[in-house]
């Protein structure tokens, strides 16, 4: 009997797509309201298009937070410097909505110093699972950690201009493929990886294709998961699928 595989699939996206983006000016609101005020109650929402950026929600918060300039300041962290890359962080529009929290909301979840832990609610719901493998170091399944190592290195490599035609955007899934040894699944080879980036329009589907294996597939991805039978989907709007 053959031996049984099975393919598992994980995806990444970089700083600047529009998802990290707005989770990263969420987490700036919520770190500027805490400093100030370590009491603050931070429901803060944002959403972002091409050259705007809008930020709602309900904030209780005693701080003083200027919330025009962390959105401006976090776009450009990322890169978002000029219309060219689709977002100017010093001449995109900002909205900012932001009132106080909802009084039903507050009554469920404060007053957590004088409720037993049995009666306090929560503003929000959500269901969230996971686990831990020793397949990999940092103790997550291997597909995860080779799409986030790519993502972070694309953002590496953008950033100190080794393949300066890269844009903020960006996204990286990876395809491993499984070996069951007696119920351990074990990874045996990378079976896909596909690398979507905003870029420049000067470059090339070949040169893309080229710098992203020289300089961001080779130094994640170790040598042993790689082989002929792997398929890369490079900026796979521009280029067919080829293999190694």
């Amino acid at each position: 009997m053959a031996a049984e595989t099975f393919l598992f699939t994980s995806e990444s996206v970089n700083e600047g797509h529009p998802d990290k983006l707005c989770d990263q000016v969420s987490d700036a609101v919520l770190d500027a309201c805490l400093a100030q005020d370590a009491d603050s109650k931070v429901a803060c929402e944002t959403c972002t298009k091409t050259n705007m950026v809008m930020v709602f929600g309900e904030i209780t918060t005693k701080a003083t937070v200027d919330y025009e300039k962390i959105v401006r300041d976090t776009c450009r962290n990322i890169g978002f410097i000029s219309d060219d890359v689709g977002l100017d962080a010093d001449r995109c529009k900002v909205l900012v909505n932001i009132e106080q929290q909802s009084p039903d909301i507050a009554q469920g979840v404060h007053g957590h110093f004088t409720k037993r832990p049995e009666d306090i609610g929560a503003g929000d719901q959500g269901i969230m699972f996971g686990y831990a493998t020793d397949e990999t170091p940092e103790l997550m399944p291997l597909s995860h950690v080779l799409a986030t190592k790519l993502g972070a290195r694309l953002t590496e490599v953008r950033k100190n201009g080794t393949c300066a035609w890269l844009r903020p955007d960006g996204k990286t899934q990876v395809t491993v493929e499984y070996l069951n040894e007696g119920g351990a699944m074990v990874p045996v080879r990378v079976h896909t990886v596909l690398i979507s980036t905003q870029h420049d329009e000067t470059v090339t589907n070949d040169e893309i294709a080229a710098d992203l294996k020289e300089h961001v597939i080779k130094p994640v991805i170790p040598e042993k998961y790689l082989d002929e039978k792997t398929i890369f989907h490079l900026n796979p709007s521009g280029c067919q699928e080829h293999h190694c």
